[in-house]
């Protein structure tokens, strides 16, 4: 597994603990109603993710103005294509469910680190042969 790889699936886990946090934090403490509080800690964690993905796991020197729009179609298309999966693998066959979040799941992050690193952070130290 490259470094770079490995950092992805660092910031991955680690995002997805903070995630989590924000929105029971939102729920629980501040007494959000459950669709504001999902919403909101989706929102901040997914900014979180692309400045730890633009600078730990890519280590991007491009300009944030053109990364961050990309970043967002990145992700809508990864979660649509897991959202895809996850439906087609549910209704179409008899692979219980659980084994379906997790298929999707690896789709998804298959999807989003490939497209990350050909189309939204192409320009970094590493790349330019500065490491």
């Amino acid at each position: 597994m490259t470094g770079e790889l490995f950092r992805y699936l660092l910031v991955g886990v680690f995002n997805t603990f903070f995630g989590y946090a924000l929105i029971f934090g939102a729920q629980f403490l501040l007494n959000w109603p459950p669709m504001v509080s999902n919403f909101a800690g989706y929102s901040v964690a997914l900014m979180v993710s692309f400045a730890l993905n633009r600078n730990l796991t890519f280590r991007s020197t491009g300009k944030k103005s053109k990364e961050l729009p990309r970043f967002l179609l990145v992700f809508a298309l990864a979660y649509l294509a897991n959202f895809i999966v996850l439906y087609v693998l549910l209704r179409y066959t008899k692979t219980p469910s659980g084994a379906c979040q997790i298929i999707a799941g690896v789709i998804y992050i298959f999807i989003s680190y490939t497209l990350n690193k050909l189309l939204v952070f192409t320009s970094s130290v590493e790349k330019n042969g500065k490491k």
